[in-house]
C-alpha cells in the first residue's frame, strides 16, 4: 500500500547498533561495514507519530503485525490514525464454515478496535452479511464513535442479498457523535430514518446503493442541516413520492435514482448538483432554487437516463474549506465520471478556478455527448485575494489547463464567450484544432447585445479559418 511495506520493516529487526570499544583497532572494511549497521536502524529511533504516519499508508493487518518486529515496534501501530478492515481478505481454512470464519474475523476487528489508543481519524469495515443481523456491526458503530472518536466512517456490506435482508441498526442517534464528520453507507436497507437523529455534526453524507423509502430518505436529510456534500445512490421500496433536499449549507449534491413523481432541491449555497435519473414514460418534476448554479436545465418525460453534472467553479480565499470541489476530485466521487453531459461555469482570469476545471476534465475522461461551458465576467467572480494568471502560467495555461485531459466529446456550447478575450478564445481554438470536438462547437448569440454579438460574430470567423481536427466539425451560433 505503501513504500514502507513489512518486509521492509523486518530488515530493520536484525540490524541493532553495536557497542564499539576501539574503533582505531578495526580495519578499514570493518569500519565502513560498521557505519552501514549504525545508520540501518535509524527508522526505529522515529517519534512515534512520525512511524504512525508511514504505517498509514500500509493494510490494518499488516500494521498490527508490526508489533512483533521488536518491544520498541509493540504499540506504535495503535497509533495510526486510520484503520481499514476488508473481510474477504481474511485467510479462509479448509476447516471453516462461513458463519464461524465471519464470526471469528469479527472478533479480530473488534479486539483490533478496542486495542487502538487514540483517536482516529478514519475508519473502512468491509463485512460480511452475517454483522447486519447479530449486533456486531452496531457494536463497531458505537466503538468507532463513542470511543475512538473517529471523524469519517466507511461501512460496506460485501454480501447483500435481496432488498428487505440488509437491516442497518436501529438505534437512534447511533451517528450524532459531533467528531463523526465523514459517514459512507453501502449496500444497506435503510427503514428508519432514527440512526441519524440530530446529526448535526455530519458534513458529508454518502449512501451508496441503500434501499429505503423517500419519506424516510427526506428526513435522513432534514435531520443533517450541516451537510456540505450529500451523494444519494438510491432504491425505493415504496411507490412513486416526492423526494425533498432542503439545506442551506450544501455545496455538493449528487442524485441517483429512479421513479419519484418530483425531486425539490432548495439549497442557496449549491455550487455542485449531478443528476443520473432514468425519465420513463411517467412525469417526473425536477425543480431546483440555487442561484449559485448560473445553468438551468430543463428535464421531462421520455429522456431515457440522463446522467448529468452542474458545477459552478468558485474558489474564495476567503473560505476556509471547499468540502464540495475537494470532494469532487477525491476518488470517493466517482460517480460523474461516466456522465455525458458536463455544465461548468469558470473565471479563466482566475487560476484556481482554471486548475479545478482541469481535476474535473482529467477525471470525466472518454467519449462524452455534451459539454457546456460559461464565461463569468471578472468583474462578478474576481474576490480580494483571488489570484489571476500571469508570468509564465499567461504563456502556458492553455496547456496546464488541458494537461493529462484525455476526453472527445460530440458537441460543445459556449455561453457568455468574448472575441476579445484571449483565453476564451484559446480555449475555442484549442476545441478546433485539436480534434477534442467531434461533431459541433456553437456560440451564444441569440440573446446577448448587439455588440457582443458582433464580438462574437468576427472571432468565430477566425475560429472557423483554423485547420480543423475533424473535417466534419461544425462551428456555428445558437
Amino acid at each position: 500500500m505503501g513504500c514502507f511495506t513489512l518486509s521492509t520493516l523486518k530488515n530493520f529487526r536484525f540490524h541493532r547498533r553495536s557497542k564499539l570499544t576501539n574503533n582505531a583497532s578495526l580495519s578499514s572494511g570493518a569500519r565502513d561495514k560498521q557505519t552501514l549497521v549504525d545508520t540501518v536502524d535509524r527508522i526505529s529511533e522515529l517519534p512515534n507519530d512520525v512511524l504512525a504516519m508511514i504505517l498509514s499508508v500500509m493494510a490494518t493487518k499488516d500494521v498490527v503485525k508490526t508489533s512483533v518486529l521488536s518491544k520498541r515496534w509493540k504499540n506504535v501501530w495503535k497509533e495510526v490514525p486510520y484503520l481499514s478492515f476488508d473481510m474477504r481478505k481474511a485467510t479462509v481454512t479448509n476447516m471453516d464454515h462461513p458463519i464461524a470464519h465471519s464470526a471469528r474475523v469479527a472478533k479480530t476487528i473488534t479486539k483490533v478496535i478496542n486495542n487502538h489508543n487514540v483517536h482516529l481519524e478514519g475508519c473502512t469495515i468491509k463485512h460480511d452479511d452475517y454483522q447486519c443481523h447479530n449486533g456486531v456491526l452496531e457494536t463497531w458503530i458505537r466503538l468507532l464513535t463513542l470511543q475512538k472518536h473517529t471523524r469519517a466512517l466507511s461501512l460496506i456490506n460485501l454480501d447483500a442479498n435481496a432488498r428487505g435482508v440488509n437491516p442497518f441498526p436501529f438505534s437512534p442517534k447511533i451517528f450524532s457523535h459531533p467528531d463523526l464528520e465523514t459517514l459512507w453507507l453501502c449496500l444497506y436497507d435503510l427503514n428508519t430514518p432514527v440512526p441519524f437523529y440530530r446529526c448535526h455534526n455530519l458534513m458529508i453524507l454518502k449512501l451508496d446503493k441503500i434501499s429505503t423509502e423517500v419519506d424516510v430518505l427526506n428526513t435522513v436529510i432534514a435531520s443533517c442541516p450541516s451537510l456540505k456534500v450529500l451523494v444519494l445512490d438510491v432504491m425505493w421500496d415504496n411507490g412513486r413520492a416526492c423526494l425533498k433536499i432542503r439545506n442551506n449549507n450544501l455545496k455538493l449534491l449528487h442524485v441517483a435514482c429512479s421513479n419519484v413523481d418530483r425531486i425539490e432541491v432548495h439549497a442557496p449555497l449549491l455550487d455542485i448538483f449531478s443528476l443520473d435519473y432514468h425519465f420513463d414514460d411517467a412525469q417526473c418534476n425536477v425543480v431546483i432554487y440555487a442561484p449559485s448554479l448560473l445553468f438551468t436545465t430543463n428535464y421531462g418525460p421520455n429522456l431515457g437516463r440522463v446522467q448529468t453534472m452542474v458545477y459552478n467553479i468558485s474558489c474564495k480565499a476567503r473560505e476556509l474549506e471547499n468540502l464540495g470541489d475537494e470532494f469532487l476530485v477525491h476518488k470517493a466521487a466517482n460517480f460523474y465520471q461516466q456522465h455525458k453531459y458536463l455544465a461548468v461555469a469558470v473565471d479563466v482570469m482566475n487560476w484556481k478556478e482554471v486548475e479545478m476545471l482541469r481535476n474535473v476534465l482529467v477525471a470525466w475522461n472518454g467519449i462524452k455527448k455534451g459539454f457546456f461551458i460559461l464565461f463569468k465576467d471578472k468583474s462578478v467572480s474576481k474576490e480580494e485575494g483571488e489570484s489571476s494568471i500571469g508570468g509564465t502560467q499567461e504563456e502556458k495555461w492553455v496547456e496546464n489547463l488541458f494537461r493529462n485531459v484525455d476526453f472527445s466529446v460530440e458537441s460543445v456550447r459556449m455561453y457568455k464567450f468574448s472575441g476579445s478575450n484571449k483565453r476564451q478564445f484559446a480555449i475555442a481554438s484549442r476545441f478546433i484544432t485539436q480534434g477534442t470536438v467531434t461533431k459541433k462547437i456553437m456560440f451564444l448569440t441569440s440573446s446577448v447585445p448587439e455588440k457582443v454579438k458582433l464580438d462574437t460574430e468576427a472571432a468565430v470567423a477566425k475560429l472557423m479559418e483554423l485547420p480543423k481536427g475533424n473535417e466534419n466539425l461544425d462551428i456555428g451560433y445558437f
